[in-house]
C-alpha cells in the first residue's frame, strides 16, 4: 500500500479514514469499509446462541447469508433479518502487523474500527504481530491493569484479554486476564497475538494497552506484576493447565513497595520426566548475597521479602518416551510487615530426639485478597504457611502475620521403652515444654505416645489434679483436656476425653497409648501450670484399662466405657476401682436398666466386687437387668468384659457414684424401720 507500512505508528493508523459509518437508525443497516494495505479483516459469523432462537440472516442486497467476511480494501453494506442480532452473531476483527519485513508500530493501540460504528455484537478484536527472534514486543497495559484467570474463569465485566506469544511455528499461550489486576507489562520476542474479547452490550472504544519495541529478552516472555498496596495475585506458567514448553525460560518482576513484605506460595504444580538439566525456580531476592536463590517446586517458597524481586521458571529437555508436564501456579501475596515480623523465637530440639513441631492455620482454606496470609519464617526468606520443626537442632523462627490466632501448633513426642529391665519403675513428666509455651501461637494439640514391649511391661498415668472424665452429664470446661487412647496398630480404643477437677487419681493401661493434651482456649497459658501428667513404667497386667477412683465428697462422679460413641470394642476389659472413704457410703447407679448388647461371640458381663469381703456380683450384659441404684458401705471394684457383638449392637455403659455420710444413711433406715 502507498504510504503506509509497518513504520507507521499504531496511533497514526487509528486515525485513517476507514470509511466504517453507521447508517441511519431507522434504516437497521450497517457499512463497513476497510482501506487497502491496511491489515485489517472483519469476519461476522454465527455466535454460540444459549437459548432456541429463530433463525436470522445477515441481508447483503437481497442475499440471506449466514457468514460475512470483509478484507482490507473491501467494503460492504449489510443489516439483519433479526431484531436482537446479539443473540445469534459474533463479529471479529483482526489486524496483522509485519515486524519481520519492516519496523515494529509503537504506541497506543486503538480499536480499529471504532466500536461506535459497528454492530452490537459480541466482539473480539485481534492483533497478529509477527517480529523476528532479536526483537522484543513490550505490551504495556493502563490501569487498572490486568488479573490472570485460571481455566473455567470468567470475568465479572465479560471483558476478557487472551495474550499468545511463539516459538519458531508454535503458538504458546501466555493467559487469559481480566481487569483489575497487577499485571501491566508483558514482554516477548517472535511476536504476539492479543485477543481483547467485548460483549455486545459493552461500549469501551480504547484497546487499553500499547506495544513498544524492545530488546530481545532471551526468554518466552516476562510478566511485570505491579503492586500499589497490600493484595495478592495469582499467576500460572505458560499454556496451564497443559505443560510448559520444553526447555523454555519464562520471567515474573514483581514491583513491591518497600515498606510491604511479599511472599511466594505455589498452589499447584507437577514436573515432567528430565533427561538433561534440572527443573528449577529461581529467585532474584533483594538482599540476598547468593543471588540467584534456586529452589525446586516442591521446596517451601520464600516470604517476608521486601522489595522488588524476580521470579523465573526454567525448564528441562524432557523424555521423548515419557515428558510428563510442568506446570506452575502460583500466588504472591504482598502484606504489611507485622509487630512479629521483627521478633525471633528460639525453638530448642537439640536435645530431642523423637518429637516433631508443626505450626499451621486453624483452617485449610486458601487465603482470599481481602485476607492477608499468615507466615512462619525459618530464616529471612523461608516462609510458608505452615511449618515443621525436626529433633535435633535449634530452630529460630518469626511471623509474618496479621493475627496470629489465625495460626495454632501441634506436636508430637514419642517415649518408647525397648528394655523392659532399664524402664521398669522409671518414670517421665508429661509437660507441654516451655519453649512452645512462649511462643506467640496457641498450642492446639500435643501428643505423647507411649511405647512398651508386648506383654512385657505395662503404663500408669498419675495426674497432678485429679481428673474427670468428660460425659454429656457433667462435660469439661476447662481451656484443656487430655485425650487417652490406644496406640497399638489396628486398635480403635479411646478411653475418652479429661480434665482437672474430678476423682480419677490414676489410669492404667496395659500397652502402648497416646496421651493428648488438646486446647481449647488462650487461656491455657496462664493455666499451664496446672498440667502435668506422670507415666511410669510398671509390671505387665492383662486388663485394656484400670481407672483409681476417689469420688467428691458433695458432686457425683461420672463414669463411661471406652469408645462411648462407637460401643466398647470387642473382647475389651475395663475396670474401674472405686475408693469409698470410711465415713461414707457411695451409691452406685446406671443410666440405663439394659445395655442393648448382642453377642456375636463370647460373653459380655460385669462384676461388682466389695474389696473388703471379696463379695461378687455377677451380670449377663446381653440377658440381664442391670442392677438398680445400691449402696456400698466399702471400696468396690467395676469390671465390664465385652463379647464380639453384633454390628450396631454395641455395649456402652454410663454410671455414677454418689457418696453420703454413714449417719445420714443410718438415720434414713431408721426413720424407715419405724412403725
Amino acid at each position: 500500500m502507498a504510504g503506509l507500512n509497518c513504520g507507521v505508528t499504531v496511533a497514526l493508523l487509528g486515525v485513517l479514514l476507514l470509511g466504517a459509518a453507521r447508517l441511519p437508525r431507522g434504516a437497521e443497516a450497517y457499512e463497513i469499509a476497510l482501506p487497502p494495505g491496511s491489515g485489517i479483516s472483519v469476519l461476522i459469523k454465527p455466535g454460540t446462541p444459549t437459548l432456541p432462537v429463530k433463525v436470522c440472516y445477515i441481508i447483503i442486497s437481497t442475499r440471506r447469508e449466514t457468514k460475512l467476511s470483509i478484507k482490507a480494501g473491501e467494503s460492504r453494506v449489510f443489516s439483519f433479518s433479526c431484531q436482537n442480532p446479539e443473540n445469534h452473531f459474533v463479529i471479529e476483527i483482526q489486524k496483522n502487523i509485519d515486524c519481520v519485513s519492516g519496523p515494529c508500530p509503537s504506541g497506543e493501540v486503538q480499536l480499529q474500527p471504532s466500536t461506535s460504528v459497528l454492530p452490537a455484537l459480541n466482539r473480539t478484536f485481534i492483533w497478529d504481530v509477527k517480529a523476528h527472534k532479536s526483537i522484543g514486543l513490550e505490551l504495556q497495559f493502563s490501569l487498572p491493569h490486568l488479573r490472570q484467570v485460571g481455566p473455567g474463569e470468567s470475568c465479572p465485566d465479560g471483558v476478557t484479554h487472551d495474550i499468545s506469544g511463539r516459538l519458531d511455528a508454535t503458538v504458546v499461550r501466555i493467559g487469559t486476564f481480566c481487569s483489575n489486576g497487577t499485571v501491566s507489562r508483558i514482554k516477548m520476542q517472535e511476536g504476539v497475538k492479543m485477543a481483547l474479547h467485548l460483549p455486545w452490550f459493552n461500549d469501551r472504544n480504547v484497546s487499553g494497552f500499547s506495544i513498544a519495541n524492545r530488546s530481545s529478552v532471551k526468554r518466552l516472555c516476562i510478566i511485570e506484576s505491579v503492586f500499589e498496596g497490600e493484595g495478592s495475585a495469582t499467576l500460572m506458567s505458560a499454556n496451564y493447565p497443559d505443560g510448559f514448553p520444553e526447555d523454555e525460560l519464562m520471567t515474573w518482576q514483581f514491583i513491591v513497595p518497600a515498606h510491604l513484605r511479599a511472599s511466594v506460595s505455589f498452589l499447584h504444580f507437577s514436573v515432567s520426566n528430565c533427561v538433561k538439566k534440572e527443573e528449577r525456580v529461581e529467585y532474584y531476592i533483594p538482599g540476598s548475597t547468593t543471588n540467584p536463590e534456586v529452589f525446586k517446586l516442591e521446596d517451601k517458597q520464600p516470604g517476608n521479602m521486601a522489595g522488588n524481586f524476580n521470579l523465573s521458571l526454567q525448564g528441562c529437555d524432557q523424555d521423548a518416551q515419557n515428558p510428563g508436564i510442568l506446570r506452575l501456579q502460583f500466588q504472591v501475596l504482598v502484606q504489611r510487615p507485622q509487630n512479629e515480623s521483627n521478633k525471633t523465637y528460639v525453638v530448642d530440639l537439640s536435645n530431642e530426639r523423637a518429637m516433631s513441631l508443626t505450626i499451621e492455620p486453624r483452617s485449610n482454606k486458601p487465603s482470599t485478597d481481602s485476607v492477608p496470609g499468615c507466615f512462619v519464617c525459618l530464616d529471612p526468606w523461608t516462609c510458608s504457611t505452615n511449618l515443621t520443626l525436626t529433633p535435633g537442632s535449634k530452630h529460630k523462627i518469626s511471623f509474618l502475620c496479621d493475627d496470629l490466632t489465625r495460626l495454632w501448633i501441634n506436636a508430637e513426642k514419642n517415649i518408647t521403652c525397648t528394655d523392659h529391665r532399664y524402664c521398669h519403675r522409671k518414670s517421665y513428666s508429661l509437660q507441654v515444654p516451655g519453649y512452645i509455651l512462649q511462643l506467640p501461637v496457641q498450642l492446639h494439640d500435643f501428643s505423647w505416645k507411649l511405647l512398651v514391649p508386648k506383654d512385657s511391661l505395662s503404663l500408669a498415668l498419675v495426674p497432678a489434679q485429679k481428673l474427670q472424665q468428660h460425659t454429656h452429664e457433667r462435660a469439661c470446661n476447662a481451656s484443656f483436656s487430655y485425650l487417652l487412647a490406644s496406640a497399638v496398630p489396628g486398635q480403635d480404643l479411646r478411653f475418652g476425653f479429661f480434665c482437672s477437677g474430678g476423682s480419677i487419681e490414676q489410669i492404667r493401661v496395659k500397652q502402648n497409648i497416646s496421651v493428648t493434651l488438646r486446647t481449647f482456649a488462650p487461656s491455657f497459658q496462664q493455666e499451664a501450670s496446672r498440667q502435668n501428667l506422670t507415666v511410669s513404667f510398671i509390671p505387665h497386667f492383662k486388663e485394656d484399662g484400670v481407672f483409681t477412683v476417689t469420688p467428691d465428697r458433695k458432686s457425683k462422679v461420672y463414669l463411661r466405657t471406652p469408645n462411648w460413641d462407637r460401643g466398647l470394642p470387642s473382647l475389651t476389659s475395663v475396670s474401674w476401682n472405686i475408693s469409698v472413704p470410711h465415713d461414707q457410703v457411695a451409691c452406685l447407679t446406671f443410666l440405663k436398666e439394659r445395655t442393648g448388647v448382642v453377642c456375636q461371640t463370647g460373653r459380655a458381663f460385669m462384676i461388682i466386687q466389695e474389696q473388703r469381703s471379696h463379695a461378687e456380683e455377677i451380670f449377663s450384659l446381653e440377658e440381664e437387668v442391670l442392677p438398680k441404684p445400691s449402696f456400698r458401705h466399702h471400696s468396690f471394684w467395676v469390671n465390664i468384659s465385652n463379647c464380639s457383638p453384633v454390628s450396631g449392637k454395641q455395649l456402652d455403659l454410663l454410671f455414677w457414684v454418689s457418696l453420703t455420710p454413714r449417719t445420714t444413711v443410718r438415720k434414713r433406715r431408721s426413720a424407715r424401720a419405724r412403725p
